[in-house]
């Protein structure tokens, strides 16, 4: 094992990192050191009393001795030796306090992974007897039989001799080194390295890394044999999948990760399948039912995408194809509508069909795709903007969607510290004023949340609204902005405006809440005695699929005093036989209907009819969203009661809320 060139030391220092080991010395046949890791021993020489000596004079050709110091620095070492046919002879030395830690770089999977983890090796592979590869730096080949592959080829060769190995796809060396063990072989060590360095540079890291190899094993009083039935038994616990035998989420983690450290020029994408509502199916039918069901998704993404070598279970519901190799977003999107043919026809467990709702998220690496973790975290936040029961459940990554996650997550935090209590004088309510058509007088206000941030701007309500209530902060949320709306009513009263009512938006949420009404008797309003001067306004969505209870909880708000008004009717769920029913007293015709007054001939217009016919069951009609002078004259010619819009006042801050009323009384 002849060393020739002058980059000899730099190869033992890159061998002495690769294995962790602490020195690594070559003596010449008379003892002389001439490389070493360490520079300064160079020209030591072995001499006749020292423990080397024995070694180098005898007929031993591998020796490993007890941890003993070292006669030149005093510190302990455990050392191995290894002859070759010159008399040249290597030396290994690990410190006694890092024996352990060798040790477990010896577990197969790791000892791979380290030695991957090097810039200047390729991939690594360890293939046992069987030709199943057990470990190795990339992910996707471990459990593979790999006899008619081009690893096959590779291992076939002339052990410990460097082969280059050329193809269509890549060029590399290639070196097999068998490892035995109580002169048994028990598997294949194979190692490649680009075609960057040249051949003498790999050829003596070959040679010195396969001696190495078998001598560090000695040395630590490691026999592979062992970790590697460890590894075997231990591979399809670690990376597969029990129930339903694909590749797990560890699996494509450590996949992905390998993709991304070793980037080629080939294509790569992410498609993250979801199927909706199973969760409502494990609780109808139950889990073993729904096993079966992962089972049949399972076997029909392998047909569909005919290999199971980039399908992975990932969790749950979730299962995950990887493309190595595509050519545009075209094709991707084929590949995402064949996936979500396929479950456009039912699965069948026994007699029973079932059939599943199917969303696609696809993700495209790229530079900024720096972790698997991060591709799938992309993954799942396209799923987000996937709607439910929508014509398309496909979507493509792109970059405004993480945009938008960050600064809802601003949002989410800033609506944190108002519903703690913390002073957040960016949060405020304003009031748009409501007229009386028929005594042309104010009589109250509607209060509208407001949000703005120094960061983001203004912050539109139904943004925040909507956030507030995915992360359960509205009834927190909700009560702040009934106790500030309290605030104001107490200003009217405290200016002499004891008549005049203030509306406040009511979530449904809060009103599913048990402890709403309890609440409420403790706020503001009803201890400082304000209670009739509120009054609530509900959506008509609130009432889908809660209208009995819903009902029920108003019932008890109309006990207390509250006026309760049905916001943005027309548009959703409400029919006048079951508006009878309803406890409110007011309806707000929505401002879709009131911009058809100028848009449309005024014999095809409904409004009149709305108006008439809520004044037949006995409710007030308000119209919201005048604009002009043509919408009011329609609506005060059909009997509308009160109006709010733009054409009356925007919505106003307290003070100028009180200057409006103040100056609208002396006009009038």
């Amino acid at each position: 094992m002849l060393i020739e060139n002058k980059y000899d030391n730099q190869v033992l220092q890159s061998i002495s990192e690769m294995f962790n080991v602490d020195e690594v010395h070559l003596f010449d046949p008379e003892g002389e050191i001439i490389y070493s890791t360490s520079e300064q021993i160079i020209g030591w020489k072995v001499y006749e009393s020292h423990p080397i000596y024995t070694f180098m004079m005898g007929d031993q050709s591998m020796l490993v001795e007890d941890i003993r110091r070292d006669t030149e620095d005093g510190l302990l070492y455990k050392f191995g030796y290894v002859k070759n046919a010159d008399g040249s002879f290597l030396q290994l030395g690990i410190l006694a306090e890092h024996i352990h830690e060798v040790l477990a770089d010896f577990e197969i999977t790791n000892l791979v992974h380290n030695i991957s983890d090097r810039s200047d090796v390729k991939d690594v592979f360890y293939i046992d007897e069987s030709y199943e590869v057990v470990a190795s730096s990339i992910p996707s080949y471990i459990g593979w039989e790999i006899k008619d592959s081009q690893i096959g080829s590779e291992i076939a060769g002339k052990p410990a001799e460097l082969q280059k190995i050329e193809s269509t796809e890549d060029t590399y060396y290639s070196i097999a080194a068998p490892i035995v063990s109580d002169s048994e072989k028990i598997g294949t060590l194979l190692l490649r390295w680009p075609t960057g360095k040249t051949e003498a540079e790999v050829a003596q890291i070959v040679r010195f890394g396969a001696s190495i190899f078998f001598i560090v094993i000695f040395t630590t009083g490691i026999i592979l044999f062992y970790a590697y039935k460890k590894n075997k038994s231990n591979v399809k616990i670690a990376y597969y999948d029990e129930l339903t035998g694909l590749r797990n989420s560890k699996f494509l983690m450590d996949y992905l990760d390998t993709a991304l450290r070793h980037p080629n020029k080939r294509n790569k994408a992410v498609l993250l399948l979801n199927f909706v509502s199973f969760k409502t199916l494990n609780m109808t039918y139950g889990y073993m039912y729904g096993n079966e069901i992962l089972k049949q998704i399972a076997f029909k993404i392998q047909e569909a995408v005919q290999s199971d070598e980039k399908l992975f279970r990932f969790d749950g519901d979730r299962f995950v194809v990887v493309f190595d190799d595509y050519e545009d977003q075209d094709e991707l999107n084929k590949w995402a509508d064949k996936l979500i043919r396929v479950f456009e026809e039912p699965i069948m467990i026994g007699s029973e069909k079932q059939y599943l709702d199917i969303q696609v998220a696809l993700v495209e690496v790229n530079n900024n795709h720096t972790s698997a973790d991060k591709m799938l975290q992309d993954a799942t936040l396209t799923l987000s903007h996937i709607k439910d029961r929508t014509p398309i459940q496909k979507a493509f990554f792109n970059n405004a969607m993480e945009d938008n996650l960050q600064r809802q997550d601003k949002i989410v935090k800033v609506l944190r510290e108002i519903v703690e209590g913390k002073d957040c004088p960016n949060f405020y309510l304003e009031f748009q004023p409501k007229l009386d058509l028929r005594s042309n007088e104010i009589i109250g206000f509607e209060a509208l949340a407001r949000l703005r941030m120094e960061e983001l701007g203004q912050i539109g309500p139904d943004e925040f609204i909507a956030l507030a209530e995915e992360k359960l902060l509205i009834f927190d949320l909700g009560h702040r902005i009934l106790k500030l709306a309290c605030t104001f009513i107490g200003k009217l009263q405290d200016a002499g405006y004891t008549d005049l009512t203030v509306a406040v938006n009511i979530s449904g949420i809060q009103l599913l809440r048990e402890d709403f009404l309890e609440k409420l008797q403790q706020s503001l309003c009803i201890s400082n005695g304000h209670i009739a001067s509120l009054e609530f306004e509900i959506t008509e969505s609130v009432l889908f699929d809660h209208y009995e209870q819903v009902n029920e909880t108003l019932a008890e708000i109309k006990k207390m005093g509250i006026t309760i008004s049905l916001d943005d009717f027309g548009t959703g769920f409400s029919s006048f036989s079951r508006l009878e029913e309803l406890n409110i007293d007011n309806v707000k015709i929505d401002k879709l209907f009131i911009d058809k007054i100028t848009e449309m001939d005024e014999k095809n217009l409904i409004i009149s009819d709305i108006i008439s016919m809520s004044h037949k069951i006995g409710l007030e009609v308000i119209a919201e969203g005048v604009e002009d002078e043509q919408q009011k004259v329609y609506l005060r010619k059909h009997d509308c009661d009160i109006i709010q819009g733009y054409h009356l006042s925007k919505p106003l801050a307290n003070d100028k809320a009180l200057a409006f009323l103040s100056n609208f009384n002396q006009s009038s």
